[in-house]
């Protein structure tokens, strides 16, 4: 094989000699199915307009980084609060994660750029003729370049980061990257291979150059082929790479009429991730200006004629393809004749696929050229090395003949950039992505408040779709990192209790026995600015609607008087109303009779006695015996007194988790508000909820809000970081759902795939905005069975 690399100095990489220099950039990729088609053009858009102005021969590299237990690991360790977590629990689930993600054998796609900074030189000129011969004699190799030459990289390097800056989401790759980028080739998706941190390609010497009057840099211990230094032999139609076999395919001709957003349009995309196993692809390109692509395709006009007078004089007449292409020919004429004036590409797409055995990688090969098709993708003998050799940056290729001449457009169709990777960069396994390539799905359930994002989790979907599941393994997993939780359960449904150990959990459970009195009371537990709205509102919750004005005003009044005087019970309240007006005694003995016994004594403390501290201990779960609350949308005046009286209580068991939460900002809380529907019917419940997640920001604290009322989630949907959007029942409910993910409503594919979740299956959108179906898997079985609420059949 001949040295593909010669030299590498920062991420200019140097090919045959000095002439052949290429910048090296890592492009950050971003989710895409589920995007609305406008998003999805403007996606295109932006490649093809970077593919139109780059000026340069350039390659797409969309490489796999297989997951690695260990790492995840070692990552997911970094989690634990040291002073709060509990190391051994988390490392239990550490350990499941871990297995879970090493047997699924997962691989996430990783995108590079290379770009070509050669400096255009007629090769008729003088000075093409010196410099070819000067490289055919050995005068120009890139291990004896000169500093001038060397700044003059780095100038032409600046102006290439820049011009991809403009369209593409790039970054310069770092030495690291690189070694990464050439050590893995001998793994391909098998397994990650094992780096040298010391390693440095720009380890130089220093020397006089005569010529240029500067210095001369010659590379001592950086020969980057060593990086490749693995036993290799080369068959007719692939390659044995140690213990691996791979082979390279090659795309034939693509069609001149596709639709986008499509599968055959998007193959850098789709047909890589529908299958389950690790596939490389190489795109490079070679730019032909203006003129020349003006030239290129007057000649196909001319030959497009040709073919169509040729079988116009036949029996049969020209075939419909025949007839077509004079007309696509010269739209195309038009289009690079306008004041654009776009350049066309020469380029080639070729596929590297790695497996453990010969008969594998023949079942790899078939399911790739499945997922392809109608494309041809062909299996060249004898030229594999080479072709394998193509795959590595900064590399042009050596095989022409499978060549293709397309449009900006058709490259940005290809969507190299686009990806099903949603969650957290580093955090807790939670799940993985429907994609065949079922890629982790991480969780960080501090990252909203780390990174000043929303920090509000908002898990909305029909019953039995998961949502409760998913909002108590998050406060499970972040129980054992250290979070303090304080979960609202009113339905008394939840197990997290069961997992964390009695001795973890302070459980109250509210009732209407007088140890609990006043234990809710909201001039108590109430923040300062909505004291005087909850009390209010509490109050004339218990009267049967509708409540006279007058009676509301002398309410108010008293409210407000007692708040200003710093009293802290809604019984001074009552004794303020008795000291008033006829109107005021009226509604005093109206609440009263309401409030005289029951679970309302919760909101009634005694004005004598202090209320009882909570949070002592790193869960506590607030439940009321026997609430009951009505059916979300039933109209105010139609409620019962104990409907009335539920929903009241639950708002204050809001406010009393709103308390506890604000207890010490230096420590992580959680806290999970089920039945958000009956919060959010009114004006005081949204602004208690909009109080709570913009209080949570500030206050280190993550809210996990739960609802089966898709209309709820409308009111708080500005305020919620983090998205888990489980299944729907109806059409309309997908709609609701979709737009408030920021995806296309009137796709029928996403609106079915919501209809049908269930059982974990959700649209999750991530703290950084992307979003992918997910399965949420909590990896081990005996967690789920202590977390499901699904009722279980008795056994017999």
């Amino acid at each position: 094989m001949s040295q593909p690399l010669t030299f590498a100095y920062r991420n200019v990489l140097f090919g045959r000699d000095a002439r052949d220099a290429w910048a090296l950039f890592r492009v950050h990729t971003s989710t895409y199915a589920g995007l609305s088609t406008a998003a999805k053009i403007e996606q295109l858009g932006r490649l093809a307009a970077f593919a139109s102005a780059v000026e340069s021969d350039f390659q797409i590299l969309r490489v796999t980084r297989t997951w690695s237990g260990a790492d995840y690991a070692e990552a997911a360790r970094a989690t634990l609060d040291e002073l709060h977590g509990f190391p051994a629990k988390l490392e239990d689930l550490i350990d499941g994660h871990a297995r879970t993600v090493a047997h699924d054998a997962a691989a996430r796609p990783e995108v590079f750029l290379v770009v070509s900074l050669a400096a255009e030189v007629q090769s008729a000129s003088l000075r093409g003729i010196a410099q070819r011969l000067a490289g055919a004699v050995g005068l120009a190799d890139a291990r004896g370049i000169s500093a001038a030459q060397l700044t003059d990289c780095l100038d032409r390097e600046r102006h290439a980061f820049g011009r991809a800056a403009d369209y593409l989401d790039v970054e310069r790759a770092s030495t690291h990257e690189l070694q990464w980028l050439l050590r893995r080739t001998a793994l391909r998706g098998l397994g990650e291979p094992w780096l040298d941190r010391f390693w440095r390609p720009q380890a130089l010497i220093l020397d006089r150059d005569d010529e240029d009057g500067g210095l001369r840099f010659e590379p001592t211990h950086a020969d980057l082929v060593s990086l490749l230094d693995v036993p290799m032999t080369e068959r007719r139609d692939h390659l044995e790479i140690g213990e691996a076999v791979q082979t390279v395919l090659i795309a034939g001709a693509l069609p001149e009429i596709t639709v986008f957003p499509g599968r055959q349009a998007e193959l850098l995309f789709s047909p890589l991730e529908g299958v389950g196993f690790p596939v490389d692809a190489s795109f490079s390109a070679r730019v032909l200006s203006n003129e020349r692509a003006l030239a290129l395709v007057r000649k196909r006009i001319v030959d497009a004629d040709h073919a169509f007078r040729d079988e116009s004089h036949g029996d049969h007449g020209p075939t419909a393809r025949t007839a077509e292409r004079p007309d696509l020919a010269r739209e195309l004429e038009e289009q690079l004749s306008s004041t654009a004036r776009p350049p066309l590409l020469r380029a080639q797409l070729s596929l590297a696929v790695s497996a453990p055995s010969i008969d594998e990688l023949d079942d790899r090969v078939r399911l790739l050229r499945r997922e392809f098709a109608p494309i041809a993708l062909h299996r060249p003998k004898d030229v594999q090395l080479r072709l394998w050799q193509g795959h590595l940056p900064a590399q042009r290729p050596s095989v022409r003949r499978y060549d293709d001449v397309l449009l900006p457009e058709q490259f940005g169709a290809m969507v190299p950039t686009a990806t099903h990777a949603v969650g957290a960069r580093a955090g807790l396994l939670v799940g993985h992505t429907l994609s065949g390539s079922r890629q982790p799905v991480l969780f960080d359930v501090t990252e909203g408040s780390r990174t000043s994002r929303p920090p509000a989790v908002l898990c909305t979907g029909t019953p039995g779709s998961g949502k409760t599941v998913t909002a108590q393994l998050l406060a499970y997993q972040a129980f054992t990192c250290g979070s303090q939780v304080v979960d609202l359960d009113p339905k008394g449904d939840h197990h997290l209790a069961s997992l964390v150990g009695a001795e973890h959990v302070e459980e109250v459970e509210l009732s209407a026995s007088g140890e609990f009195r006043g234990m809710l009371d909201p001039l108590r537990i109430a923040p300062e600015d909505l004291r005087v709205e909850l009390a209010y509102s509490f109050l004339t919750e218990l009267l049967p609607a509708p409540v006279p004005p007058q009676w509301q005003t002398e309410i108010r009044a008293a409210v407000a008087q007692v708040a200003g005087d710093g009293g802290q019970s809604c019984g001074l309240v009552l004794d303020a109303l008795d000291r008033g007006g006829e109107d005021a005694r009226a509604a005093a003995h109206a609440i009263e009779v309401h409030a005289a016994s029951g679970l309302l004594q919760l909101g009634f403390a005694a004005r004598e006695t202090e209320a009882a501290a909570l949070g002592t201990r790193p869960v506590v779960s607030l439940r009321i015996a026997n609430l009951t609350l009505p059916s979300p949308g039933t109209p105010k005046i139609d409620l019962t007194q104990e409907e009335r009286t539920g929903r009241a209580l639950l708002r204050l068991l809001a406010v009393q988790a709103l308390h506890l939460a604000g207890s010490d900002w230096s420590r992580h809380k959680v806290v999970i508000v089920e039945e958000l529907s009956q919060l959010v019917g009114d004006a005081i419940g949204l602004a208690l909820i909009q109080r709570i997640v913009r209080m949570c920001r500030s206050q280190n604290a993550t809210p996990i809000l739960v609802t089966q009322v898709v209309d709820d989630v409308a009111a708080v949907a500005d305020m919620v970081g983090c998205f888990f959007a489980f299944g729907v029942e109806t059409d309309t409910e997908a709609r609701r759902v979709l737009t408030l993910l920021g995806l296309d409503p009137e796709d029928p594919g996403l609106r079915g795939q919501l209809r049908s979740f269930r059982r974990g299956r959700c649209l999750m959108r991530d703290y950084e905005g992307r979003v992918s179906p997910i399965q949420v898997d909590l990896a081990d079985p005996h967690l789920l069975d202590a977390l499901d609420t699904t009722p279980r059949r008795a056994a017999r």
